[in-house]
């Protein structure tokens, strides 16, 4: 995968006027992250590729770009090797040393309606801080990926997880 990180552009002019992207988790899932996957074209303005051991091992607010306030921001996300490994046990330890991320909660199953697996959703928050005095920031991220089956079924050399990251709201209920 090459170190680039697309969707910058402004294309404040080519959205319409009070335009949002919200999809599902099933339309985040099968519109887009199974899209990138097995290659098959289409718009992705909105969403920013990085490197999986890039993004979880430094202080997310050094991740984006700020611009009109947003809140919300969507990756694909490559994984590469070493990041199975870190998802094995809590993401402990950001690049910068400020902070960490930890995941909350079970991993959840995305499912079509017909009942079929499409993906799971991880959720982590980002800690500042060390591990053992961390406290909890106002950034999460839910992180999709596809079933293992999938990449061998499309014959699929890349993976990739898709992440909607947020700001600015307390998750102390999960």
């Amino acid at each position: 995968m090459e170190d680039q990180v697309a969707g910058n552009e402004d294309y404040g002019d080519k959205l319409p006027v009070g335009f949002r992207f919200l999809p599902t988790d099933v339309e985040f899932v099968t519109h887009y992250l199974i899209n990138k996957v097995i290659y098959n074209p289409f718009s992705s303005f909105i969403f920013q590729e990085i490197n999986a051991t890039e993004l979880y091992t430094k202080s997310p607010k050094n991740s984006v770009q700020f611009c009109n306030g947003e809140r919300e921001w969507f990756f694909f996300i490559y994984m590469d090797m070493n990041i199975d490994n870190m998802h094995n046990k809590a993401i402990e330890k950001g690049g910068d040393e400020l902070g960490f991320w930890q995941s909350i909660g079970d991993r959840k199953c995305v499912k079509d309606t017909n009942g079929n697996i499409l993906a799971t959703k991880s959720t982590f928050l980002y800690f500042s801080g060390s591990p053992s005095h961390g406290k909890k920031t106002h950034w999460r991220i839910d992180e999709f990926r596809l079933p293992i089956q999938f990449y061998t079924l499309h014959n699929s050399k890349e993976k990739w997880a898709a992440g909607r990251l947020t700001r600015g709201r307390d998750y102390t209920s999960f």
